[in-house]
This record gives C-alpha cells, sequence and structure tokens, in this order.
C-alpha cells in the first residue's frame, strides 16, 4: 500500500497480515470483507462498493453522509492481482492485491510504477506481512459498515 496517511505512517511497525474476500452481489456493486489481526483477535470488517458511472468504478460511503472514497480499479488480470486506488477528497492511496500473499516481481514493479505516476514514492509505500493470516472472526468481532 501506498498512502500519506498520517495514521499510517505513525503506526507502520504495527501492520498485520490482511486478506480481502470480493463478491460481486448484483452484478454491479462489491461486497468487501477484510480480515486482519488487532492485537492479536481477528477482525472482519464489512463494507460494499457501490458502482460509479463507469466500469471499474465504485463509491465506498462512510458512516456520515458526506464522507465517501472514490475506488478505481487500475489494473488487474483477474486470476493474479488487482492495483486500486482510493481517493477521498485531494487525497489518494494506491493498493495491491494478490491472490497469494507473494506476488512477482513484475506485479510488484506494476505496483510501484503506479504509486510514482500518482506522485507517491517508497517513503509513504507500506509492505505488509506475509504470515499471520486470519480468514474468520467470530460475531463480536464483526464490523459491519453495510448497516446504515
Amino acid at each position: 500500500m501506498a498512502s500519506r496517511c498520517s495514521y499510517l505512517a505513525e503506526h507502520s511497525h504495527r501492520l498485520e497480515a490482511t486478506a480481502v474476500t470480493v463478491t460481486v452481489l448484483d452484478g454491479q456493486s462489491l461486497a468487501i470483507s477484510t480480515f486482519r489481526k488487532l492485537d492479536g483477535t481477528c477482525w472482519e470488517i464489512r463494507q460494499r462498493y457501490l458502482p460509479a458511472q463507469a466500469h471499474g468504478r465504485f463509491l465506498l460511503k462512510g458512516r456520515d453522509s458526506g464522507s465517501k472514497v472514490e475506488v478505481v480499479v487500475g489494473e488487474t488480470d483477474h486470476s493474479t492481482y488487482a492495483i486500486l486506488y482510493y481517493q477521498k477528497d485531494q487525497s489518494i492511496s494506491v493498493k495491491l492485491y494478490g491472490r497469494t500473499s507473494r506476488v512477482s516481481d513484475a506485479i510488484a514493479d506494476k505496483f510501484e510504477q503506479r504509486v510514482r505516476a500518482v506522485g507517491l514514492n517508497e517513503d509513504v509505500t507500506y509492505y505488509f506481512p506475509q504470515y499471520g493470516f486470519c480468514d474468520s472472526a467470530d460475531e463480536s468481532h464483526i464490523l459491519d459498515e453495510t448497516k446504515p
């Protein structure tokens, strides 16, 4: 992930492995389940990406009505990786998702090129650990952002 997010910069030493499951709901919107550990406990964060006006573009609405993040699929081969852009106001982040915890050097190079193309660099690029994944959470550790 590449981002100028101050929280990420301050807490980058605590990054945990993250697993994401994507489900196409109605042929357009996406149900996103992110599984990550926080202090050794697995949490699931559920979100819904709503289709925007163009193919490969989505909106992620925040808890308050004025908050929204634009999500753009920058590049994908649908079987190995996807590079997504997340933009809120004037801030942009770039994320690389792989179907496995390790991607090829060629894909990593593509990601780094995309990061530079939006004006970010290696100083704000964070690599998440390739170990410690979780793929489920008990009901008391689910943050469901799809419900009003």
